[in-house]
């Protein structure tokens, strides 16, 4: 977030915005929902450690709400339609429509498995599947899968292999976050997507 505010001059929120939200055509895509939102926004946390209250429509990792709910690593809300158009465009080599919001490049670099340290399944900003063990994207995903998970519960995987996405929003963390079954969750529900693409008479 502090390199692309130094770069570009503006707020990180202005920026994407403006630049990636808003030629998507991501209306409900944004940090800091407003209050009128609050109705379509799922609770997450009844957090007893920092803020002491039930936190709903308001960024649940702790990092982010100190640093006002704009951050680099949390604090955006979404819905699956949004998420499904960001989804189509980076599956798209960074272009939606005839707009090109991303090089092809860039696209391709940043979702490339980066082995560091060896034997990561880490690209730059995404992770890819697990070659052996636990993933988040199942077991039937391509290895050129790429794919982020979300504290809460959420998880976008892409297959560029297959032209597939999987959007799961969840708030796991209802009403604490010693709930862990996300983990068998998400593995399964990419596993089953997968599975009725392949097999669809199935």
């Amino acid at each position: 977030m502090q390199v692309v505010e130094r770069v570009t001059g503006e707020p990180f929120d202005r920026w994407v915005e403006t630049r990636v939200f808003g030629p998507l055509g991501m209306p409900a895509t944004r940090f800091l929902p407003p209050a009128s939102w609050r109705d379509r926004i799922a609770p997450t946390e009844h957090d007893t450690v920092f803020r002491h209250r039930w936190l709903r429509g308001e960024v649940h990792d702790e990092s982010a709400a100190r640093l006002g709910g704009v951050s680099g690593n949390a604090g955006l809300f979404s819905n699956a339609l949004d998420l499904s158009r960001f989804a189509a465009m980076l599956l798209n080599g960074g272009a939606w429509d005839t707009l090109q919001l991303i090089r092809a490049e860039t696209v391709a670099e940043f979702t490339e498995r980066q082995n560091m340290p060896p034997g990561s399944s880490r690209a730059l900003g995404w992770d890819t599947p697990a070659d052996s063990g636990y993933s988040s994207a199942g077991t039937k995903l391509s290895r050129r899968s790429f794919g982020h998970t979300g504290f809460t519960g959420t998880s976008i995987w892409m297959d560029p292999d297959r032209d597939l996405f999987i959007i799961l929003l969840t708030n796991r963390v209802n009403p604490t976050r010693a709930n862990t079954a996300i983990l068998r969750v998400r593995a399964r529900v990419a596993d089953l997507v997968a599975e009725a693409v392949t097999h669809p008479e199935l």
